[in-house]
């Protein structure tokens, strides 16, 4: 029976989804979430000022369109934004930028622009471990440039949604009906709509992503990595604004709801994309270290300096210092016998 789960587990191990646990597992994929979300506590603020003063200029004369990008961002970040009924921590007007241009309005700007740049860099990071990437060698200005970038893909993305949200609302209100459409495109068939248009969208934007980290899986791989992530964002999506609404209604939680709830949702947003990254690499299944001898597990020092040139013998991943599982230090290892 024991041998029987064993051998469970090892095909387990063996699957894509076991071997995006591993790579997730030993590029400390939850130790990496967990910073994503530490970043994004303290950058939340900084990307909505941003986002929403960008979005606001653009918006301000189309109240609708304002509506259901307040009404996005609410999905992303569920319980932030007020929206009149006094349930978000800040509102739309406390997140837009005043116009005057003096020296505060420029200093408060570069800052929050630096904690978006960072929050972004924290995430690439995360990403590229998860292909088994090191940084990109590539010119600073540029680099925070690419950041940048992945902030505006997103920004876009909250825009097409809710452009998306709004027609489709639309269409299945009156409009729709003096239109002449079916019931099927104005009632349930206007919801689904949504959906598919919000899981197109997060499909496009999570490739956009992948893309602008240096990161360039096979096409199948992509597309079908975004898919997965578009589908289980979604389903957050619907779960974290319903727990939301049940949290806020306990009168014991409805006062640090929302900080607790945008912690666990950061948190949980953060593990599902690596997650998804992970399995997208697809990588091979890695060697088991079978003794500690192998990785000089008990020798002191037992990783790679050149306080002790010694170990510079020792393999290693030459960009990152890395050490190496090293066979021949097993104590049984038996070298091979040369052919006369």
């Amino acid at each position: 029976m024991i041998e029987r789960v064993k051998e469970l587990l090892e095909a387990g191990r063996r699957t894509r989804i076991g071997r995006a646990l591993i790579r997730y597992g030993t590029a400390r994929g939850a130790l990496m979430a967990g910073g994503i979300a530490y970043t994004g506590m303290f950058s939340v603020f900084a990307v909505l000022v941003i986002g929403v003063s960008i979005l606001m200029a653009m918006l301000g004369r189309y109240p609708t369109i304002r509506g259901a990008v307040v009404d996005s961002i609410n999905s992303l970040l569920p319980g932030v934004i007020d929206t009149g009924n006094g349930k978000g921590l800040v509102s739309v007007e406390q997140l837009t930028l005043s116009s005057a241009l003096n020296l505060g309005s420029v200093l408060a700007a570069g800052a929050f622009l630096y904690s978006v740049i960072s929050l972004m860099g924290t995430l690439k990071i995360a990403l590229r471990a998860m292909f088994g990437l090191v940084n990109p060698v590539m010119r600073p200005v540029v680099g925070q440039l690419a950041n940048l970038a992945g902030f505006l893909v997103i920004v876009a993305g909250v825009l097409v949604t809710a452009v998306a949200s709004v027609v489709t609302t639309t269409l299945s209100g009156s409009v729709g009906r003096s239109l002449g459409l079916p019931q099927s495109l104005t009632g349930t068939g206007a919801w689904v709509m949504t959906l598919l248009l919000s899981f197109l969208i997060d499909t496009g934007v999570l490739a956009l992503l992948i893309t602008m980290c240096g990161i360039r899986p096979p096409r199948r791989d992509l597309l079908q990595g975004c898919m997965l992530g578009a589908f289980a964002l979604g389903v957050l999506r619907q779960v974290g604004t319903g727990a939301v609404g049940s949290v806020t209604r306990n009168p014991l939680l409805a006062s640090f709801a929302a900080i607790a709830v945008l912690i666990l949702w950061l948190h949980l947003t953060s593990r599902v994309v690596l997650l998804v990254a992970a399995w997208m690499a697809n990588p091979p299944l890695p060697r088991d270290v079978d003794h500690p001898d192998e990785v000089h597990a008990h020798e002191r020092p037992n990783y790679v300096t050149l306080s002790v040139p010694e170990t510079l013998a020792w393999p290693r991943q030459s960009i990152t210092g890395s050490l190496e599982a090293d066979p021949t230090a097993h104590p049984d290892y038996v070298p091979p016998v040369p052919i006369p």
